[in-house]
């Protein structure tokens, strides 16, 4: 009788479904340095963690991190620089994982051929303290060009907005990435390569609350885990077809050769485990500190666990 009323209960056990962790994730642009979420999510590296996730466009940082703060979504994928001045004035944030910095670079219209042909000229830049502010300040200076040999001019929302006023002739140049550009058939000229010039942006970092993260240790170890998987599965060449597939799905385009550049642009660098560089981190903050000066005092490295990806790698 005993072994018969276990064997019972252990079948309704096996029948019983599993029940998902309902969990929303916040993200800030479409733009290929998504691809790796939205590759978890398509190819249901979340679904296989039982996380039922539910991906949130949010336009920008500024209104996805009140978001998090309020608990509407626990995890949101948004700027670092966002989240590091959250933090400064006493948010208890903590950053997951954080993508390949940005690959910034400084375009400009067409008939600047030459760094003189830019003196005098209208940059356009998010906000004075902004990362793209820093990325063109940064780029500008390794050219031999000072803050006030160009006019900046503040465009708010967001980096499409940016592309606008590039194509309106309001500005000159800009900060940016070029799939943008080349999305919308713009034409420009790429005077300068951040990377290349050893500038590392952090434009895209996971950001939690700790106390999200003290109470749900095993839905974000899910979360970090599939995403990682995710990651894996985006880097390996054989699901080319199925990556292209997804970024054009997500960006409404068919036009091979955006695909091709948003392919060689985010999946090409990317590595196999997200970590947050303590280093590159450090620098970004020591520029926004300039216009923070609370960011100074900044636990850079208390913001950062890479526990989560420490596990997966180990496993």
């Amino acid at each position: 009788m005993l072994a018969v009323g276990l064997n019972y209960a252990g079948a309704a056990f096996a029948a019983e479904p599993h029940k998902a962790i309902h969990l929303k994730v916040g993200y800030a642009s479409i733009t290929g340095n998504r691809i790796p979420l939205w590759a978890a999510q398509d190819m249901e590296f979340f679904a296989r963690k039982d996380l039922e996730t539910e991906l949130i466009f949010i336009a920008s940082s500024s209104q996805g991190m009140p978001a998090l703060l309020a608990g509407e979504i626990p995890i949101y994928s948004g700027s670092l620089e966002t989240a590091a001045q959250a933090a400064a004035m006493g948010a208890d944030l903590v950053i997951i994982a954080s993508s390949e910095p940005t690959q910034y670079k400084l375009i400009v219209q067409p008939g600047i051929k030459s760094v003189a042909d830019l003196k005098g000229k209208k940059v356009g830049i998010d906000r004075i303290g902004g990362a793209s502010y820093y990325a063109t300040r940064r780029m500008l200076e390794r050219l031999g060009l000072r803050p006030e040999d160009v006019e900046y001019v503040q465009i708010v929302g967001g980096g499409n907005q940016r592309v606008v006023a590039f194509r309106s002739g309001m500005v000159s140049a800009v900060a940016s990435t070029v799939e943008r550009f080349e999305r919308a058939g713009i034409p420009y000229h790429a005077l300068a390569d951040a990377m290349e010039m050893g500038i590392r942006i952090l434009g895209n970092s996971y950001i939690t609350t700790r106390a999200f993260r003290d109470q749900n240790r095993n839905t974000v170890q899910r979360f970090i885990t599939a995403l990682v998987e995710g990651t894996q599965w985006t880097k390996n060449p054989k699901n080319r077809p199925a990556v292209l597939g997804i970024v054009g799905r997500r960006l409404r385009t068919d036009d091979p050769g955006v695909l091709d550049l948003n392919y060689r642009m985010y999946v090409d660098p990317l590595s196999p485990f997200p970590y947050t560089k303590l280093e590159d981190l450090r620098r970004n903050v020591t520029d926004l500190a300039e216009s923070n000066p609370r960011l100074r005092d900044l636990n850079v490295a208390a913001l950062v666990d890479n526990s989560f990806i420490q596990r997966v790698q180990q496993r």
